[in-house]
C-alpha cells in the first residue's frame, strides 16, 4: 500500500450515498457513473486495506492487497477494462458533473498506466512508505472490541507474514533486474526494521488492535501471531536487506540509472502534476520562484536586521534563539494555537467551509526520525476525525515559524479545508471526493501559506520570514536529481544553500525523500505557481469587482480536479463574472 502520505486516492460511499449495484462494463455502453462505480468497486475489492482505513459500509476487514505477480496483474487487467471503456466516452456528451468525475478518472487512470514503466512494484520497500509504516494507520483503524471484530483481525494478521514475504520477493527481483534503491534509503529502511524486531511487542505497529481492546484472549493471540509468524518473516527480510541488498544498492539517487529511468521520470512526473512540462522547464520555474521568494526575503531582513543581504539575514535568523523551540509539548501548543487562529479566520476568505474538524497528533515513535508532518482524512463514518500528524524531532531545531507554516499548509486553510470540502461535496459523483493529484493539492496547500500570511495568521515577522525562507527548492532539487543526475552531496549542498531552517539531517531527509518519490516533490512549488497564476488572471481581469471568497470556491468546488480543467474553470468563472456585471 504505497504512498499513503500522498496519494490515498479511493474510497467508497457510505450511508446516504450508496454505490449503485455493481454493472458490468460494456464499451458500448457503459456511462460516466457506471465506470465510476466500478472504478471504486474494483479498487476496493483489491484494496481492502482501505475499507478498512476510511471506515467504509461494508468493509472487507479480513483481505490483504494481493502483492504477488498475479495479484498485481489482476489489477493491472482490471484497470485496463476500465480505462477502455472510459476511452468510449464522448466528453462533449457530459454535464459539468460528469465532466469533473471524466477528467478525474482519466488523469488517475492514465497516470497509473504510464508509470507501469517504472515497475514501481519492485523498489516498493523505502524508509517513507513501507509495509510497517502502512499499518501504524490499518492498527489504528480495524474494528476490534466484539468477537466478530476480533475474529475478523485475527484472519487478516495471518496474512501479513505472505504480503511480506511477497514484498521481499518483489524487491529481490528488483534488486536482479536493476531497480535497486539508493544505499541511504536502504540504510535507513534496516534501521527501522531492526526497532522493529527489538522493540517490545506492546510498541510493535502490529500489535495496536490489541491495545484498542481489553480481552486478554484476544491480547495473547494477536502476541502470538506477531512473536511466531511475523516478526520471524521480518528477520528473513531484513537478512536479505542487510546481505543482499545493501552490498548492491545504488550510489546514485537519479531515478535515470533504473531501466527507462527517463521514460519514468517523465510518467512520474506528470502523474504528480497533471501537466506535460518537461524537467527543464519546471526546473527553470523554480529558479524564478526562489528568487521572487528571495526578494521578499530581504525586504523583510531589512526590517528585521537592518540589511538586505540574503547570507547576513540568513545568518541572523539562525542565530536568533528565539526562532527555536525548547521542548515537544511547546511546539505542539504552538502548532494547536496556528490551527485555531487559522480555523476562525478562514472563513472570511472562503463561502465554502468544510464541516470535518481536525484534531493535532504527534507523530509515530517508529517515524520520529524519519517521518514528516502530514494530514490524514476523516473516516466516511465519521468517528475517526480528521488528523494532523505533526513532526516533533529534534524540537531545539525547529524554527517556530516553520511549524506555523507548515500547520496551516496541513489544516485551514490549507489541505484539510481543500479536501474536507472535496469529500463533502454532494452534486458531483462520490469518486471525486477521493481521486486528486499532488499538483493540485500540494500547489494549494503550498498557496494556503502565503495567503496566511495576507490573512495576517502569522504570530511576527519572524515567523512570516521563516515561511519566506522555505524556498520552492523542490522544482529545482527534484529534476536536479532525476534528470540532471546530481549526486546526493550536491542535492544536499544546494539545499542547505538555499534551505535556511533546515539542518543538514533535515536536509539529508529531504533528499532521500526525493529520491524514492520522483516529481512529487516538484508538485509544492509548480502547484502554488499555478494558482497564483489564475488569482493574478482573476484580479486583473475582473479588477474592483474580484471577490476573494468566490475565487477560492471557484477552485475547491469542484475537488482535486488536474490543473488544466481548473484553468478552464477559473476561466469560465471570470468570463460568467464580467458578463453579469456588465450586464447590470
Amino acid at each position: 500500500m504505497k504512498n499513503i502520505i500522498f496519494l490515498i486516492s479511493i474510497a467508497i460511499l457510505t450511508s446516504c450515498n450508496k454505490v449503485k449495484k455493481e454493472s458490468k462494463i460494456e464499451k458500448e455502453s457503459a456511462s460516466i457513473d457506471d465506470i465510476a462505480n466500478q472504478y471504486i468497486q474494483h479498487l476496493f475489492k483489491y484494496n481492502p486495506e482501505l475499507g478498512t482505513f476510511y471506515q467504509i459500509e461494508n468493509s472487507d476487514n479480513i483481505g490483504l492487497s494481493d502483492n504477488s505477480h498475479e495479484g498485481l496483474e489482476k489489477v493491472e487487467r482490471a484497470e485496463d477494462s476500465l480505462f477502455t471503456a472510459l476511452k468510449s466516452i464522448n466528453p462533449n456528451s457530459l454535464d459539468n458533473n460528469q465532466n469533473i468525475t471524466y477528467q478525474l478518472l482519466k488523469a488517475e487512470m492514465q497516470g497509473s498506466i504510464n508509470q507501469r514503466i517504472c515497475k514501481k512494484q519492485l523498489w516498493s520497500i523505502n524508509h517513507l512508505d513501507a509495509f510497517y509504516t502502512w499499518y501504524q494507520y490499518i492498527g489504528q483503524t480495524q474494528p476490534v472490541g466484539d468477537s466478530i471484530g476480533r475474529a475478523h483481525t485475527l484472519l487478516r494478521w495471518e496474512k501479513i507474514p505472505n504480503y511480506i514475504h511477497n514484498d521481499m520477493v518483489n524487491n529481490k527481483k528488483g534488486l536482479e533486474e536493476g531497480y535497486a534503491l539508493p544505499k541511504p534509503v536502504v540504510e535507513l529502511v534496516i534501521e527501522q526494521m531492526e526497532q522493529l524486531v527489538s522493540s517490545s511487542i506492546e510498541s510493535n505497529v502490529f500489535y495496536m488492535p490489541a491495545l484498542r481492546d481489553s480481552n486478554l484472549v484476544f491480547q495473547n493471540k494477536i502476541k502470538n501471531q506477531i512473536e511466531t509468524n511475523i516478526i520471524p518473516e521480518i528477520k528473513i527480510y531484513l537478512n536479505f536487506m542487510k546481505d543482499e541488498y545493501l552490498p548492491k544498492a545504488r550510489t546514485e539517487l537519479s531515478i535515470s540509472t533504473i531501466p527507462y529511468g527517463n521514460d519514468c521520470y517523465a510518467a512520474m512526473l506528470s502523474a504528480s502534476t497533471t501537466l506535460k512540462n518537461s524537467p527543464e522547464e519546471i526546473y527553470a520555474w523554480g529558479e524564478e520562484a526562489i528568487s521572487e521568494r528571495e526578494t521578499t526575503i530581504k525586504k523583510l531582513g531589512a526590517k528585521l536586521y537592518n540589511s538586505d543581504d540574503l547570507q547576513l539575514i540568513k545568518e541572523s535568523f539562525a542565530n536568533d534563539s528565539s526562532n527555536y523551540f525548547e521542548t515537544k509539548t511547546e511546539l505542539l501548543a504552538d502548532a494547536q494555537s496556528a490551527i485555531n487562529r487559522a480555523k476562525i479566520k478562514s472563513k472570511d476568505y472562503f463561502n465554502l467551509y468544510p464541516k470535518a474538524d481536525v484534531i493535532l497528533e504527534p507523530i509515530s515513535e517508529i517515524e520520529e526520525k524519519t517521518g514528516y508532518s502530514r494530514y490524514l482524512s476523516a473516516s466516511d463514518d465519521g468517528t475517526r476525525p480528521a488528523t494532523y500528524i505533526q513532526a516533533t524531532y529534534q524540537p531545539k531545531k525547529q524554527v517556530k515559524g516553520a511549524v506555523e507554516s507548515t500547520a496551516f499548509h496541513e489544516t485551514y486553510p490549507g489541505h484539510h479545508l481543500q479536501i474536507a470540502i472535496s469529500r463533502e461535496l454532494v452534486k458531483s459523483h462520490p469518486v471525486t471526493k477521493y481521486l486528486g493529484n499532488s499538483g493540485f493539492s500540494e500547489g494549494w496547500a503550498r498557496y494556503t501559506e502565503t495567503l496566511s500570511d495576507e490573512m495576517g495568521l502569522y504570530s511576527s515577522d519572524n515567523h512570516r520570514i521563516a515561511m519566506y525562507m522555505g524556498l520552492p527548492t523542490g522544482m529545482v532539487v527534484d529534476p536536479g536529481i532525476h534528470y540532471k543526475n546530481w549526486t546526493r552531496e550536491e542535492a544536499i549542498d544546494y539545499t542547505l544553500s538555499k534551505q535556511t531552517s533546515m539542518t543538514r539531517q533535515d536536509a539529508e531527509r529531504y533528499v532521500d525523500r526525493i529520491s524514492v518519490w520522483p516529481g512529487q516533490m516538484t508538485t509544492y512549488g509548480v502547484g502554488e505557481r499555478f494558482f497564483m497564476i489564475l488569482r493574478k488572471k482573476a484580479e486583473k481581469e475582473l479588477g474592483k469587482n474580484f471577490d476573494i471568497k468566490e475565487f477560492h470556491d471557484t477552485c475547491l468546488k469542484n475537488g482535486t480536479v488536474p490543473l488544466d480543467f481548473l484553468t478552464e474553470e477559473v476561466e469560465e468563472y471570470i468570463k460568467t463574472k464580467a458578463n453579469n456585471v456588465y450586464k447590470k
